[in-house]
């Protein structure tokens, strides 16, 4: 399958070449999302320069969840990111009376904490949790 390439301020990883991709600059904290084009599945990527520990910006990530999908179903996660150990959750939670899933990984680097968050729907095709899983397992730093 091809894929799209997003690089900017250092960082870079690759999305479907049909997704929809915003970008938002927040001084220290900047944010790329993509979504793909039925919006069942998305990704958001947190860029914050002030280096916050990532468990605890991954606990706050799994709280905001918990507090609009107070049923959701999660499970910690301890992952390797292009040579970063990412810390996160796996989540199942119902929502519009559909089943979804959701994916937060977070970790640190000289530079920054890098926060994602990667979601879809059982509505989706087959392939759509594995798409939104490729384009988290993608990101790196290049500076």
């Amino acid at each position: 399958m091809t894929t799209q390439t997003y690089e900017d301020e250092g960082l870079r990883f690759e999305y479907p070449p049909d997704w929809v991709l915003e970008e938002t600059d927040a001084g220290d904290v900047r944010t790329v999302a993509v979504q793909a084009p039925d919006g069942l599945g998305f990704a958001v990527i947190q860029t914050d320069d002030s280096r916050p520990d990532p468990e605890e910006i991954a606990g706050a990530a799994l709280q905001a969840m918990r507090d609009d999908y107070p049923e959701l179903d999660a499970r910690p996660v301890l992952e390797t990111i292009n040579d970063h150990a990412a810390t996160g959750h796996d989540l199942d939670f119902m929502a519009l009376d559909m089943s979804n899933s959701a994916s937060i990984r977070c970790f640190r680097t000289p530079r920054r904490t890098v926060l994602v968050l990667g979601q879809w729907s059982d509505l989706g095709d087959a392939g759509l949790p594995n798409r939104v899983l490729d384009v988290v397992r993608s990101i790196e730093e290049t500076e």
